[in-house]
């Protein structure tokens, strides 16, 4: 980390206080406004109050089966992005021609071993918390399948409030967890920029937060679910 130059230290600054930093105004924003994972909140939430009531539930375990493939997929890709971070590493320590290939790229600043390794570092780093992030997600989808499992059959329904309180919990959660490792993937790529220059790591940063809070906010998907969720109710 001594490699870095203080342009370096100021992107990486910035950066780290846009990821986290956009992350909790995120959650409180979702408080006040409607976007993407609060509404989908209130979904997994009436998912889990249907579910509770249909017998047989082969729909729900199908819904849930497809929501643990993609967790596991986003798993897998992670373990192999994690290798090829790794190999990079060895393959810089062992010798100066990813440097010089670094070194050659438009706009790219002076590279030395060190500083293009302390980058990389930072990545695998990123992808780690990935990782964690998406393997996480996946047992909470499984603890998700378990409670469904629980529910009782019609012929012996009680009230189960807090059955389909703790199944929606971890239904959230679950979505919650896999957001955040989507949202690591995100702010990776700031981090490409930066192995061609610190400025472009600034740049990419700004740009993937606006992004993320157009998507997540102002985009049509969100407009789309805020007016489901404002219409009114069919006819009984």
């Amino acid at each position: 980390m001594s490699a870095f130059t203080p342009v370096d230290w100021a992107g990486l600054g910035l950066w780290i206080l846009a990821w986290f930093g956009y992350a909790a105004w995120a959650e409180r924003a979702s408080l006040r406004r409607p976007n993407l994972m609060a509404s989908l909140a209130r979904y997994r939430r009436a998912w889990m109050r249907e579910a509770y009531g249909r017998d047989p539930r082969i729909t729900d375990a199908a819904l849930i089966g497809n929501l643990m493939h993609s967790a596991t997929f986003f798993s897998s890709t992670t373990l192999l992005i994690l290798g090829a971070a790794l190999a990079l590493l060895g393959t810089i320590e062992r010798g100066t021609e990813v440097v010089e290939v670094m070194r050659n790229l438009p706009f790219a600043t002076r590279s030395t071993q060190d500083l293009l390794e302390s980058k990389v570092l930072v990545m695998t780093l990123v992808f780690v918390y990935a990782f964690m992030r998406f393997t996480w997600s996946l047992r909470q989808f499984n603890l998700v399948n378990i409670m469904v499992g629980a529910f009782p059959a019609r012929d012996r329904m009680v009230p189960g409030d807090h059955l389909i309180a703790t199944a929606s919990r971890l239904n959230e959660l679950a979505g919650v967890n896999f957001a955040q490792g989507l949202r690591a993937y995100y702010y990776a790529v700031p981090l490409l920029l930066w192995l061609v220059h610190p400025w472009l790591l600034i740049a990419g940063t700004g740009a993937i937060t606006a992004v993320l809070w157009y998507m997540e906010f102002r985009s049509a998907t969100v407009q789309a679910l805020a007016a489901e969720e404002a219409a009114p109710p069919p006819p009984a």
